[in-house]
């Protein structure tokens, strides 16, 4: 079997998770990290596997120019079945071929409790999280560095600082309540360290997109000026429909609520604050008369629509897309991958489809993304579940 008929096989029937690609990796054995891909790498980690006789790293080289050269010339289909299964990918913004590799057992070191680290508490990423296979592809990863937060305002679950070398989790955020959080954001923000290092397309700013939106900070401004002038509307509107079940406090902690950047649309915003989606309906219908509480619902609506058309921007940068796909196909086993390549499963991905993103409208980071890091240094990273209908 060629490495261009198959990239994996079974070593034995028993070592399910234990699989080499044929001609390019040099086998896993029972004690050998395995080399399922998950995370995307070029030619310097290509280079690193190697010298550590991990990897063909001439026959690997070799795959990934053919794959770049065919990019251009080959329909999507074609150079998916030659070098999709393979494990390559292609970051059409950097015109860079990647090939998709991974330490599977990625985790967290023994007798390390997160959420037990001093908030502020600096340490190296090799002190916190276990990643054999990338410590041989990127030995310049013990310079990366780790460190915690406990913001429950932020819409923040972690973020990756390239000009620090540093990620920051946010223990506050609701998503890390969930078990595999950890690992599957640290698996996110380090493939933004390793395409720093390849000179792929890098990761960008969600806050300073959000900022270069002309909508959301023309409806943001409008909005906080009708905020400030809502309080005495709202507590006549609770005085005048206290009959069908609205009052003072509720209704002024509602209207104060739109200042979230959450990206909610008015209805959705008051629905969460009444707990009820009919009171969120009664409030809107009702504060058309009140000139203040009007021009909040509006300004809400519009700052919605502008948080949308920044979200999908933000996730159509190229750097997030592969990012995002790093941490969705974690655990994917070598024949799911091969069923479903990476640049198919960008295409198919429901997230990416609701944000109108293809392989072929990949974008760079907005120009200013550097200067902005000097305001913010951390990219952001922002979780599904926290994507107003997208």
């Amino acid at each position: 079997m060629s490495i261009t008929g198959s990239l994996f096989r079974m070593v034995a029937p028993g070592l399910v998770d234990n699989l080499e690609a044929q001609g390019l990796f040099k086998g896993s054995s029972r004690v050998a990290p395995s080399l399922v891909p998950e995370m995307f790498i070029g030619g310097e980690g290509i280079s690193s596997l190697g010298a550590a006789g991990m990897i063909d790293a001439p026959v690997a080289t070799k795959l990934l120019e053919d794959a770049q050269r065919d990019w251009f010339k080959l329909p999507a289909e074609e150079w998916d079945n030659i070098y999709g299964k393979q494990a390559i990918a292609f970051d059409p913004v950097a015109n860079k071929a990647m090939l998709e590799i991974s330490d599977k057992n990625v985790d967290l070191r023994k007798g390390v409790d997160l959420n037990k680290i001093p908030e502020n508490e600096v340490l190296a990423f090799d002190e916190v999280f276990k990643a054999d296979v990338l410590k041989k592809a990127y030995p310049q990863i013990e310079d990366v560095t780790v460190s915690f937060i406990d913001d429950p305002v932020s819409s923040r679950l972690a973020a990756f600082a390239p000009q620090q070398n540093m990620i920051l989790f946010n223990r506050q955020h609701p998503d890390w309540r969930d078990s595999d959080t950890p690992v599957k954001v640290a698996l996110h923000e380090i493939q933004h360290y390793i395409q720093g290092e390849e000179l792929f397309t890098m990761g960008a700013s969600f806050e300073a997109t959000l900022k270069e939106n002309q909508l959301y900070q023309y409806a943001s401004n409008n909005l906080s000026k009708a905020i400030a002038k809502s309080v005495p509307e709202s507590l006549q509107f609770a005085k005048q429909f206290k009959g069908i079940g609205f009052n003072k406090d509720d209704v002024v902690d509602a209207v104060a609520g739109f200042s979230a950047k959450d990206g909610l649309s008015a209805r959705a915003s008051l629905s969460k604050a009444f707990n009820s989606k009919e009171m969120a309906d009664k409030f809107i219908a009702n504060a058309q008369n009140y000139p203040a509480l009007a021009a909040a619902v509006k300004s809400k609506d519009e700052s919605s629509v502008g948080y949308r058309e920044a979200m999908s921007e933000y996730m159509g940068v190229a750097g997030e897309v592969f990012a995002r796909q790093t941490e969705q196909r974690r655990g994917l086993s070598a024949t799911e991958r091969a069923a479903n390549p990476a640049m198919q499963a960008i295409e198919t991905d429901p997230l990416n489809r609701r944000a109108g993103i293809t392989i072929d409208n990949m974008t760079a980071p907005r120009a200013g993304t550097a200067q902005a890091a000097m305001v913010d240094p951390f990219q952001m990273q922002v979780p599904q579940s926290t994507i107003p209908g997208i």
